[in-house]
């Protein structure tokens, strides 16, 4: 466990970053010329309490513990691993379809191959980037399926996706070994795994012999029992430390660095206070050295704050949920309404830029 953490505060975009970066007033972010940070706060962890404390880019330097943040700034401020020949300068949107009879937010709907597909093309026509084809619900207190029924339910709309659309990137998100093997050997061009590798312990051997990038996403527990009272000692730093742990696994055991992309698992064991702290300093994840992805999309959390609306009307806090996070440099989001978050990062980034 580490007792210094450091998170990249003040972001700024443009040409004033570009500025910033040139003129040693900010560091950039990812390698980027045009997205750097003014600040940085550090967190220490203590026995007793946690400790933070904000500092300017120009001060890191002086600071007598400069050589227990050095590895993380690095990780920072270097350029992300070419995945996909994704262009993580921009948003990428990944965009979801659950092909399953009882997902939280659109269970039933896309669970036929013509519903499924039209859908696509409206995720593909709005800007989606990858499509997130899913063939188990997990949302809270949802029941695993059979390896047989998640493979039945996803393997006819993968090979029409991929036959229709054959430069469209398409993403299985699963978390089991045998269901990631066979969406591979359909066309599948990257694997979305809610329990991080957890669940299937010979989905680590997948991941390796396919070279595949893989989306580990953190959650407490499985799905019949991640909202049952979720505990931590600081969210923030208790995920930093599973991931960190986990990814210093997976590349002893053969798996590489541009393989790996994280999300911090929102609503996945989770209260509503613990997914508004991640959110609201998401940009910590940063140190980690990865591409981070972010799916806040028509979760609960959302539904409490405005009052246990229905999913469908939650796409106002979603939005807000992803602008607040892409003001951190966040570079990857998974949601079901394409046409708006795009149209809203769209807008928000030029203003971002002034």
């Amino acid at each position: 466990m580490k007792s210094i953490y450091i998170r990249p505060t003040n972001i700024v975009f443009g040409q004033k970053a570009n500025y910033f970066i040139r003129e040693g007033i900010a560091k950039s972010l990812c390698g980027f010329e045009d997205i750097g940070f003014l600040s940085a706060e550090i967190l220490k962890r203590q026995s007793d309490r946690n400790i933070v404390e904000e500092y300017n880019v120009i001060d890191l330097d002086k600071l007598d513990f400069r050589g227990e943040i050095e590895s993380d700034l690095i990780k920072i401020t270097s350029k992300r691993n070419n995945i996909l020949n994704l262009n993580f300068q921009n948003p990428i949107l990944m965009g979801v379809l659950n092909v399953t009879p009882d997902s939280f937010s659109d269970g039933g709907k896309y669970n036929t191959t013509f519903r499924a597909l039209d859908h696509v093309k409206s995720m593909i026509d709005f800007g989606a980037h990858i499509i997130d084809v899913g063939g188990e619900s997990t949302r809270p207190g949802a029941k695993s399926v059979s390896e047989q029924d998640e493979i039945t339910r996803i393997s006819e709309t993968i090979q029409l996706i991929k036959k229709k659309h054959p430069n469209q990137l398409v993403s299985l998100d699963t978390r089991k070994s045998k269901v990631m093997q066979h969406g591979l050997s359909i066309g599948v061009d990257l694997l979305n795994d809610v329990s991080a590798l957890d669940f299937d312990q010979q989905s680590y051997q997948v991941v390796k012999d396919s070279g595949k990038p893989i989306i580990l996403n953190h959650s407490q527990g499985i799905p019949e029992n991640m909202q049952n009272n979720p505990t931590y000692d600081n969210v923030l730093l208790d995920i930093f430390d599973y991931f960190e742990n986990k990814i210093k696994f997976l590349k002893n055991n053969g798996i590489k660095d541009e393989q790996i992309i994280i999300d911090p698992g929102i609503g996945f064991g989770k209260t509503l206070e613990h997914n508004l702290e991640i959110i609201s300093k998401i940009s910590l994840f940063h140190s980690l050295g990865y591409p981070i992805m972010v799916g806040p999309s028509r979760k609960s959390f959302i539904g409490k704050i405005m009052g246990e609306k229905d999913n469908p009307q939650r796409l106002g806090g979603t939005i807000a949920s992803v602008l607040y996070s892409y003001l951190q440099g966040i570079q990857l989001f998974r949601v079901h309404d394409i046409q708006e978050t795009s149209e809203a990062l769209k807008v928000y980034s030029e203003f971002l830029k002034k």
